[in-house]
């Protein structure tokens, strides 16, 4: 096993490389820009809150859709007007977006229904 010692530390070299590689990964995230719901091309509709999620191009069926805090997005921020002018400060789930990619775990979920 490869280590070295830095300080009162001794560090495993495949350690150190995955510190690193993190430290990357972080680094790439803060400098991504969440783009608005204008430009993302956001809407949401009140006629969509009783639809069925699992089918059709909701955020809820996204692969970039969090369902925290009412509802947040990895890359649309959740401040600011949609397309219609409105203003929620969240992601609905019965929302949608130009950046939208379908989380097919969500979308092919089996409902399994328990009868006695």
């Amino acid at each position: 096993m490869d280590t070295k010692r830095e300080g009162d530390q001794i560090i495993n070299m495949s350690d150190k490389n995955i510190l690193e590689k993190a430290g990357d990964i972080l680094e790439n995230v803060t400098k991504f820009q969440k783009q608005s719901k204008l430009k993302s091309g956001y809407l949401e509709r009140d006629e969509f809150k009783t639809s069925n999620l699992q089918k059709g191009f909701f955020c809820y069926n996204c692969i970039y859709w969090i369902d925290m805090g009412g509802g947040k997005c990895m890359i649309v921020d959740d401040k600011g007007p949609d397309v219609f002018g409105n203003i929620s400060d969240v992601i609905a789930k019965h929302g949608c977006c130009n950046g939208y990619e379908p989380n097919f775990d969500t979308i092919n979920e089996k409902k399994e229904v328990m009868v006695d």
